[in-house]
């Protein structure tokens, strides 16, 4: 279930553009240039902008930009382009299958324990790490 904020933003959008649950635009970035590369494009990306360009001929070419916006929960797709290219990657993103809500990673930090043992000269406690005594001098391992 989206939260009550994802869904007032969902009735305010645009319905052109595509909205993919769950989805960032970092996850989508490196989708979109795979595909448009499977399909020839030359692809170039800048922040939130993918951009595709293809020859055809020697004074045209087909050109395909998707913009992608992040939102609480979803990201929002604008595929810009007058190619069959275009409506072949709405096709394959809508294709893509539903993501997993995302949750908080956990992160596990372990102290470091420093174990001490008393030299067996002058008493004074040293990290088993080290090899002399910083009091006496004293070599601590055999």
């Amino acid at each position: 279930m989206l939260p009550s904020k994802t869904l007032d933003i969902l009735k305010r959008l645009p319905l052109c553009p595509l909205h993919l649950i769950n989805y960032s635009m970092y996850d989508l970035i490196p989708l979109v240039e795979t595909w448009l590369g499977k399909e020839s494009f030359t692809v170039s990306v800048l922040a939130n902008r993918v951009d595709g360009i293809k020859k055809t001929g020697f004074l045209s070419s087909d050109k395909v930009t998707v913009f992608l916006e992040d939102y609480i929960g979803l990201c929002s797709v604008r595929i810009e382009g007058q190619t069959d290219a275009c409506a072949r990657l709405a096709e394959y993103l809508k294709s893509l299958p539903p993501k997993r809500e995302r949750t908080e990673k956990e992160t596990i930090v372990k102290e470091r324990e420093i174990v001490k043992m008393p030299c067996p000269y002058c008493r004074t406690l040293v990290s088993i790490a080290e090899n002399r005594c910083p009091n006496c001098g004293a070599y601590t391992k055999g």
